[in-house]
């Protein structure tokens, strides 16, 4: 295979990739079907329930939290309309620019710098609630909240899982 098919057959997977990770992105942003649980909602009351139960949140820890929470999603969604117009540039910038290597490589570098970005606002929510702990409520949190943010919604498994 000569330089010049392995380099259109990298652009070609790269823009493939870069298509996909939209249509992913705007299938669970805004394809909720009839009767299906918003899966954020699913996830908040998983972690409050947490927070409540193996943590031992009073009721204003909640109350704090509720507030900490409304906060991060206001500004995750923000986020994700940021991101999503980006895409739509980077895209016509890719047009532009003929799908050239090193447009490809500018797109997938916003596209990473992007997500690093949504993934440090994630910790940083994670640090936010953890501050809310008490010294004794700490050592609970730390060692089980990746438990919960990992676990499944069971309303959401298939019948038999």
């Amino acid at each position: 295979m000569s330089t010049s098919s392995k380099t259109k057959a990298l652009v070609a997977a790269v823009v493939f990739l870069l298509l996909t990770n939209i249509a992913v992105l705007v299938f669970f942003l805004c394809c909720k079907g009839p009767g299906k649980k918003d899966f954020h909602g699913g996830r908040e009351a998983m972690m409050k329930e947490f927070l409540q139960k193996d943590v031992g949140f009073t009721t204003q820890q909640i109350a704090q939290y509720d507030t900490l929470s409304k906060q991060h999603r206001e500004n995750i969604k923000a986020s994700f309309d940021e991101m999503r117009n980006n895409k739509q540039e980077q895209f016509k910038e890719l047009g532009r620019n003929g799908f050239s290597d090193s447009a490809v490589t500018v797109a997938a570098n916003r596209a990473s710098e992007m997500q690093k970005t949504m993934e440090v606002k994630m910790i940083t929510h994670f640090k936010e609630i953890r501050k809310l702990c008490t010294p004794e409520q700490q050592p609970k949190f730390d060692s089980l909240f990746y438990k919960i943010w990992n676990k499944k919604d069971d309303k959401r498994k298939k019948p038999g899982e």
